[in-house]
């Protein structure tokens, strides 16, 4: 027997309603492998794997592409963010710095990234593809 998850949501009049998530899970599309190995695996015996997740593949591939051209301090505090997943006070040890300094170097550091997608141009002509299609 599955098991069934229930929510219940209050309204400001005291009211609760059950919310089955199970029955919200299953209106969202269906996870796309990654890769074509993840499709072979997670394919049913005799069956056509599915389409693996191009659109996310290509999406690293830019910003990776972008985070190369950074400079090496917003290289190191954006792989240090979103890499390693280290907290203020850490980057701001590792970069010698306190930890709201480090916020805003994290928040320069990011607006750098933005700056180079924006001048590269490859994610607005993946955004416009998408949006033909």
């Amino acid at each position: 027997m599955p098991w069934h998850f229930y929510k219940s949501v209050t309204y400001s009049e005291g009211n609760e309603i059950p919310i089955d998530i199970d029955s919200l899970m299953s209106l969202l599309p269906p996870n796309k492998p990654e890769n074509e190995w993840q499709a072979l695996m997670e394919a049913p015996p005799f069956t056509e794997p599915q389409e693996p997740k191009t659109f996310i593949n290509e999406l690293r591939d830019i910003i990776d592409d972008c985070r190369e051209m950074m400079l090496p301090q917003d290289q190191f505090i954006v792989s240090a963010i979103n890499d390693e997943q280290v907290s203020y006070e850490t980057l701001g040890v590792r970069l010698g710095v306190s930890a709201p300094h480090a916020w805003r170097l994290k928040q320069i550091a990011y607006k750098h990234l933005q700056e180079i997608l924006a001048i590269d141009g490859r994610l607005f002509k993946m955004a416009k593809d998408l949006n033909n299609e």
